[in-house]
């Protein structure tokens, strides 16, 4: 599992032996502030798995603000680190929540052991499920659809598991009107009790389905898009994670803090594509945005919706032009998903033999672990016009 770490000032040491360390325990990213005051703004706006602070120096106000976020994050290990090992500053930091404590700077071996200790006293506690992003930069290319149908889809694969769904385009969310939802409550609901969020509330909030997922629809207040902020967003996944073993995520078409909070967390990005000009040139700009908030290549999953046989252009056009493999491909069948989208149910209640209904069950079989069949994989050919299409993407430089 991914994991991101908040360094702060110089406390954990040289560069080199840090980045060493870090990476033995699976932490991917790493996030660099100067002091305590940067690291409690970094802390509202990014769940992260380790903080490495500094404690000489730092105010008792201060203390207790860094003291506020941690406990709110609650699954966030801190490593406190000073010059001595000072009895009152160390009793100091363990009232505040910080549960290790090393002489900077570290020495790699009880960096190590420290963050070692830390992380299986995390993983003893917590059940760190799937975060799946359903993502794509241009409308209307389906991107709610297979949101809905892949949280299903991951329920009735793993009858065991939990899953839930979650709606983040905060202004006009499809999800309730895809599965014809009349929740009780919606995300916006949820934003207000934020502060106390547990598992608890999180499920009396959530609206459960018959098909065994557990769905968070969009506010239906347009004041909602103000409450809504990156932190806030980051809280929220960050609760869904710990309490299912899957939860998708339908993002907002636009890339603003929200979306992008949503990217960060995610352990798999379903990116959402056609075979047409006008998504793959879309598509292509967030492949290179990706590339560019350094996510790995095995985070990232290019499914092409609606795929039909004879199109003009081909999957090995798609991937020679985006660099990267096509994940998946979804079958169009505008018949069954639009009076699925009718009735209000996922695909596969409505119509469980369609071709649509399987693809949609080994896609979530694919991305929760399973082994995907051979003949949904991508097919490379050479079809013809494909040095056109290239001259399609090929734009020149302005100068």
């Amino acid at each position: 599992m991914a994991r991101q770490a908040l360094i702060v000032g110089k406390a954990a040491g040289p560069d080199e032996q840090l980045a060493e360390v870090l990476a033995r325990f699976g932490f991917t990213k790493t996030h660099r502030v100067e002091d305590v005051a940067a690291a409690i703004e970094q802390l509202r706006q990014t769940h992260v798995d380790l903080v490495i602070v500094p404690l000489d120096g730092i105010a008792d106000l201060q203390l207790a603000a860094f003291e506020r976020e941690i406990r709110r994050e609650r699954f966030t290990a801190v490593i406190g680190t000073a010059p001595k090992q000072e009895p009152e500053l160390m009793l100091r930091a363990m009232r505040a929540g910080i549960q290790e404590f090393l002489v900077s700077p570290p020495d790699a071996k009880d960096l190590a052991a420290a963050v070692d200790r830390l992380m299986r006293r995390t993983m003893s506690t917590v059940q760190r499920g799937e975060i799946i992003t359903v993502y794509s930069a241009k409308g209307g290319l389906g991107t709610s659809t297979v949101s809905a149908n892949l949280a299903h889809g991951f329920a009735k694969n793993h009858p065991g598991a939990r899953a839930a769904l979650a709606d983040l385009v905060i202004a006009g969310g499809d999800i309730r009107i895809l599965l014809n939802l009349n929740p009780s409550y919606d995300l916006g609901n949820l934003v207000e009790k934020i502060d106390r969020i547990d598992a608890d509330l999180l499920n009396s909030l959530l609206t459960p389905t018959s098909g065994g997922v557990w769905e968070l629809p969009a506010p239906d207040r347009p004041e909602a898009d103000e409450m809504v902020d990156a932190g806030t967003v980051g809280t929220i996944i960050q609760h869904l994670r710990q309490n299912f073993q899957f939860t998708v995520l339908d993002c907002e078409h636009q890339l603003n803090e929200r979306t992008l909070a949503a990217l960060d967390a995610a352990d798999r990005i379903v990116l959402v594509t056609q075979l047409n000009v006008g998504a793959l040139r879309s598509t292509q700009r967030t492949v290179a945005l990706c590339t560019r908030l350094g996510y790995s290549k095995e985070k990232l999953c290019v499914v092409v919706n609606r795929h039909q046989s004879g199109e003009v252009l081909s999957i090995a056009d798609a991937e020679d032009v985006l660099k990267a493999p096509i994940f998946f491909k979804l079958p169009n069948d505008y018949r069954v998903a639009s009076s699925a989208a009718t009735n209000g149910l996922p695909v596969a209640e409505f119509e469980p033999a369609s071709k649509l209904a399987w693809s949609f069950s080994q896609l979530s079989a694919k991305l929760g672990g399973a082994t995907a069949t051979a003949a949904n994989g991508a097919h490379h050919q050479n079809g013809a016009g494909a040095s056109r299409f290239k001259r399609l993407f090929a734009r020149k430089r302005s100068t």
